[in-house]
C-alpha cells in the first residue's frame, strides 16, 4: 500500500531497489506508479481495464476495497448475485448458488454504478451518518464542557453549604450558650436563697444558746435548755427536711449525635440524558436484510406436523436458525420449537401472548400481553424474559418499523419507542380489534380486523393515510404478512385458508385449504428465505410446517 507522506515512490521501481517519485496509483494492483512503470503497466493485457488515479488522492485518502471473500478468505470476490443481493467468490458460487438464476462477472452489474439508484442511495446515506456523527460529536463536546460547568456548580454548591452550615451552627452555639446562661441563673438564683434560709437558723439558733450561755444563771440556763428542747426538736426536723432537698449542682453539656449522624455534607449523583440525534438507518442494511427472500413461493408441501400440547397458538416467530416461538393464548408459558418438533424452552411470561416480532440482530423478540395490556421482550439467545411496556388497551398486532414498533389496539394502531412512550395514534376506519399488523418495506402498515363482521385487508401509512381496501368479504381474517415484493398472504380462520394477494396485478389465490390440514388457523410465519412455511391451527395446538418451492 502506498505510504501516507506527501512524497510517494514508485513500488514497482521500490521492489528493483530504485527510488521513483509516483505520478499514479492503481486501485487494482494498489501499487503507486511512476511514469515510466505507468506506460509499462498500461501495455499489460490484465492490466489495461484497470482503475489509475492521480497519487496525490491517495496521500490524503487511503484506497481500501476488501476483494477478499469473508467465508473463503484465500478466494477473492469476482460475482455477484441478484437473488440474493450479495458478492460471492467462485467457492461461494459452488456451494450456496447453484439453483440462483442471476449471477453475474461484478463488472456486469457494476457498469453505470455511479449514476444507479444505489449508488445514490449510499452517497444519501453516508451523508446523513456523517451529518448525525457530526450533530453527535458537536453535543458530545458540549456535554464535555456542560459536565465541566457542572463540576464547578457543584463544588461552588458545596462551598455555600459549608457557609449554611457554618452560619446555622453559629445560630446554634448562641443558642446553647443562652440557654446555659439562663439554666445557670435559675440554679444559682435557687442556691442562694437556700444558703439564705441556712444562714438564718444557724444565726437564730447560736446567737440566742450563746447569749443565755453566757450572760443567764445557772436557774435561767436551766430553764432555757427545757425550755429549748421542744424548739430544738422542730429545729432538727426543718433542718433534717432541708438537708434532703439541698442538691449540688454543676453543669455538662449533652452532645447531640450530630456528628456521628453527619458523614458527610451530601453525595453527588449522576444525571443521565440521552442525546437527541435524528437518525434512521440505512436503507441498504434494511434491503440486505429483506433480501433473503430470493423468489415468491408458489408450491407447498407439507413436511412435518406437530402439537402442542393444552396449547392455543396464535403468533409464531421464526429465526434464521428455524428455532420457533409460540405465543400461547391459553396460558402464560411461551414454547421454543425446533422445526422438528423438539421442545428446546418454555418461558415463563407475564400473561398470555398473542402477537409477536423478531429482531434477531438484537437477540430480542417483542411479544403482546393483550390480557394485561402490555408488550414483553425476550431474550431468544438466553431464553429469558425481559421488560414490561404498558400499553392503553388490549394489545393483539406487533411489528417493527424502523427504530419504533407499531401496535394495535381497538380501531387503533399506536406507533411507541423502545421504552414504550407513545409517538403517533393512527385511528382506522373500522372500530374494533386489529388482530395482525405487517410492516411493509415502504413504511405501509397492513392489517387485519378477525372480529368485523365484513373484513378488510387494507394498509396505513405513517402519516395516517390509507391505501387500497384489497380484499373485502364476510370471511374474517385473522393474520396478514407481506413479503418484499410487497405481497400480501393472510389467514382465513373460519373458510380455514391461506391465501394470497399479488402486488402487481392485485389478483387473489387461495394457496392452502382444509384439505391441506388447516383447520381454524390463527398465526403462521415465513422462515427468512421463504423455503418454510409454519401454520397454527389454534384450537388444536397442532403446528404445520410446508416446505415451500
Amino acid at each position: 500500500m502506498a505510504s501516507k507522506s506527501p512524497n510517494i515512490f514508485c513500488e514497482s521501481c521500490s521492489r528493483r531497489s530504485k527510488s521513483t517519485k509516483a505520478v499514479k496509483y492503481c486501485t487494482d494492483c494498489e501499487d503507486a506508479l511512476c511514469s515510466e512503470c505507468l506506460d509499462v503497466h498500461g501495455t499489460i493485457r490484465s492490466c489495461a481495464s484497470h482503475h489509475v488515479i492521480d497519487v496525490n488522492v491517495i496521500d490524503r485518502n487511503p484506497f481500501i476495497v476488501n476483494k477478499s471473500c469473508e467465508v473463503h478468505p484465500d478466494m477473492v470476490l469476482e460475482l455477484f448475485c441478484s437473488d440474493h443481493d450479495a458478492l460471492c467468490c467462485r467457492s461461494c458460487m459452488a456451494s450456496d448458488h447453484r439453483s440462483c438464476d442471476k449471477l453475474l462477472p461484478i463488472e456486469v452489474p457494476a457498469k453505470g454504478v455511479k449514476s444507479s439508484a444505489m449508488f445514490e442511495e449510499i452517497n444519501t446515506d453516508v451523508r446523513i451518518l456523517n451529518t448525525a456523527v457530526n450533530e453527535l460529536e458537536d453535543k458530545k463536546r458540549k456535554s464535555m464542557l456542560s459536565l465541566d460547568d457542572s463540576k464547578e456548580i457543584v463544588q461552588q454548591e458545596v462551598k455555600n453549604l459549608k457557609k449554611q452550615l457554618q452560619k446555622r451552627i453559629q445560630e446554634l452555639e448562641a443558642a446553647l450558650m443562652s440557654e446555659i446562661d439562663k439554666i445557670h441563673t435559675n440554679l444559682s438564683k435557687q442556691s442562694s436563697d437556700d444558703l439564705d434560709k441556712i444562714c438564718s437558723r444557724r444565726k437564730n439558733i447560736s446567737e440566742r444558746s450563746v447569749f443565755v450561755s453566757k450572760n443567764g444563771s445557772e436557774s435561767q440556763i436551766f430553764m432555757f435548755i427545757n425550755n429549748i428542747k421542744k424548739e430544738m426538736n422542730g429545729h432538727a426536723n426543718d433542718f433534717k427536711e432541708l438537708l434532703s432537698s439541698q442538691k449540688d449542682y454543676c453543669l455538662l453539656l449533652k452532645e447531640s449525635d450530630l456528628l456521628s449522624v453527619m458523614k458527610s455534607f451530601g453525595s453527588v449523583e449522576i444525571k443521565e440524558a440521552s442525546l437527541d440525534i435524528k437518525y434512521k438507518p440505512f436503507k441498504v442494511n434494511q434491503a440486505q436484510n429483506m433480501q433473503q427472500q430470493r423468489k415468491i413461493p408458489t408450491q407447498f408441501i407439507l413436511d412435518v406436523k406437530f402439537e402442542v400440547a393444552s396449547a392455543y397458538i396464535a403468533g409464531i416467530g421464526v429465526t434464521k436458525d428455524n428455532r420457533l416461538f409460540l405465543c400461547n393464548n391459553s396460558g402464560s408459558n411461551l414454547y421454543v420449537m425446533s422445526d422438528k418438533g423438539q421442545q428446546l424452552a418454555t418461558i415463563q411470561m407475564d400473561g398470555v401472548q398473542w402477537g409477536i416480532a423478531m429482531e434477531e440482530e438484537a437477540n430480542s423478540a417483542w411479544i403482546t400481553l393483550p390480557d394485561i395490556k402490555c408488550v414483553q421482550t425476550v431474550d431468544i439467545v438466553k431464553m429469558k424474559k425481559g421488560n414490561l411496556i404498558k400499553l392503553q388497551e388490549p394489545c393483539h398486532g406487533i411489528a417493527l418499523i424502523d427504530n419504533q414498533i407499531a401496535v394495535s389496539g381497538y380501531g387503533k394502531i399506536y406507533i411507541i419507542n423502545r421504552m414504550g412512550d407513545l409517538k403517533k395514534t393512527i385511528d382506522v376506519e373500522k372500530r374494533d380489534y386489529i388482530h395482525s399488523i405487517s410492516a411493509g418495506k415502504t413504511h405501509q402498515l397492513y392489517y387485519v380486523q378477525a372480529n368485523s363482521v365484513v373484513s378488510d385487508l387494507k394498509f396505513v401509512r405513517l402519516d395516517g393515510t390509507f391505501g387500497s381496501n384489497f380484499v373485502e368479504d364476510k370471511i374474517r381474517l385473522v393474520d396478514v404478512k407481506t413479503d418484499i415484493f410487497e405481497n400480501a398472504y393472510f389467514l382465513k380462520h373460519l373458510e380455514s385458508s391461506l391465501n394470497f394477494l399479488s402486488f402487481e396485478d392485485k389478483s387473489l389465490k387461495t394457496i392452502l385449504t382444509k384439505n391441506d390440514g388447516l383447520h381454524n388457523p390463527y398465526g403462521f410465519a415465513f422462515n427468512t428465505d421463504f423455503s418454510k412455511l409454519f401454520i397454527s391451527n389454534y384450537l388444536s395446538g397442532e403446528i404445520l410446517i410446508f416446505a415451500c418451492t
